[in-house]
């Protein structure tokens, strides 16, 4: 964000907020206690960002709004049930050009595939290219 990429969705403010105030690894030994207390952190409200690299965006998750139905006594998503329209989600720029990235290369397979899964293809690609629209024109610098 420093260099000027912005966020959209649902829980941008969360996001930036929990990647500025939530506590960092800064790269140190740790004691043993460490993986107890990174463990209840969540339990704290704290909020803890997720990266989905599949589903090309960042989960700020909260059990109570997630999408994905994580388990009652979860302490982060289920990162292979992503869904569109969930309260927990939010994108940056980098996810958008991914996102088109990923839709040209399912152009390209839908090419080569039966007309009926060619057409399957083409409206996932359709459907990447829309929520990078979506981003684009909803993303602001949050500070």
């Amino acid at each position: 964000m420093a260099a000027g990429e912005k966020i959209s969705g649902p829980a941008a403010r969360r996001a930036v907020t929990g990647a500025t105030e939530a506590p960092h690894f800064e790269g140190r030994i740790v004691p043993s206690t460490f993986a107890r207390k990174a463990a209840a952190y969540p339990a704290r409200d704290g909020i803890v960002l997720f990266d989905n690299p599949d589903a090309l965006l960042i989960c700020a998750f909260k059990r109570e709004t997630a999408l994905c139905e994580p388990a009652a006594n979860a302490t982060s998503p289920n990162v292979l049930d992503c869904r569109a329209g969930c309260d927990n989600m939010a994108r940056a720029d980098t996810h958008t050009s991914q996102l088109r990235d990923r839709a040209d290369e399912i152009d390209q397979l839908a090419a080569h595939a039966p007309m009926h899964i060619g057409n399957r293809l083409r409206a996932n690609a359709a459907r990447l290219r829309q929520a990078a629209v979506t981003h684009a024109a909803t993303a602001e610098v949050l500070r």
